[in-house]
């Protein structure tokens, strides 16, 4: 029997491992877009609503700094656009351009594609459960982190 820290050791691992070959897949999805995997995980946090730089950092679990250097491209970039903030005049909003609109959908088919072949290796009443422990485990994380 494995003990609880070799067990959480094992888990820390398997997520580290993990998270780089979907680094990895999503690089090479991204890619034929003229986008980055960071690109495309910004544009997408701002799809359906836009958001600040802190919130889209909050979204997708990585710091305001390092969402500010990706948004600033971005921007450069004409994939993204600046919108009045309501609540909170000197944290403008952010909304995806047509050019990132476009970015996002000429992924669509290798994305949909990855995802497919993952659905069908896991069936999707199990994948749905582990899409839902993932999310669990990040909600421990964020309570427990030292």
């Amino acid at each position: 029997m494995t003990d609880d820290s070799t067990l959480g050791s094992e888990l820390t691992i398997a997520i580290f491992r993990l998270n780089g070959q979907m680094l990895a897949a999503g690089e090479s999805i991204a890619r034929p877009a003229g986008i980055t995997v960071a690109w495309w995980q910004v544009l997408g946090a701002v799809l359906h609503e836009p958001l600040s730089a802190p919130g889209i950092g909050r979204k997708i679990g990585i710091t305001r700094q390092a969402v500010q250097r990706i948004v600033n491209r971005l921007v450069e970039e004409n994939m993204l656009a600046y919108v009045p903030n309501p609540a909170h005049k000197r944290s403008p909003l952010l909304s995806p351009t047509e050019a990132g609109r476009s970015a996002l959908a000429s992924i669509r088919p290798g994305r949909s594609s990855f995802s497919q072949r993952i659905v069908d290796a896991f069936g999707h009443a199990e994948l749905e459960s582990l899409v839902s422990e993932l999310e669990r485990l990040s909600g421990v994380v964020e309570e427990t982190r030292p």
